[in-house]
C-alpha cells in the first residue's frame, strides 16, 4: 500500500513539475527611433487628409515639447493654480 501512495505521490510530482509555466523573456524597450518608425507607419495608414497628415507627421518628427510630465511637475502645477485662484 505504502508503495502504490509513494509512487502516485511521485507520478504527480513530476506531473506537475513538467506542468508548470516556464519563465517568461524579458522584453527589451524600444528604442526612440523604433517608435518614431512605428508612429509613422501607422499615420502612413491612417487615411487621413494630406493637411492632417504633414501636420501629424511634422509633430513627431520633430516633438516641440515632452509628452508625459512627473508627478512632482503636475503636483507644482496644482500647487500654483491652486494659490493663483486663492488669491483672486
Amino acid at each position: 500500500m505504502k508503495r502504490i501512495v509513494t509512487i502516485a505521490l511521485l507520478a504527480l510530482t513530476v506531473l506537475l513539475a513538467g506542468c508548470s509555466s516556464q519563465p517568461e523573456k524579458v522584453e527589451r524597450a524600444y528604442t526612440d527611433a523604433e517608435i518614431k518608425e512605428f508612429a509613422l507607419e501607422m499615420l502612413s495608414r491612417s487615411g487621413l487628409p494630406y493637411e492632417e497628415y504633414e501636420k501629424l507627421r511634422r509633430a513627431i518628427e520633430n516633438p516641440q515639447h515632452r509628452m508625459s510630465r512627473t508627478s512632482r511637475e503636475l503636483d507644482a502645477l496644482r500647487d500654483s493654480a491652486t494659490r493663483g485662484e486663492s488669491r483672486s
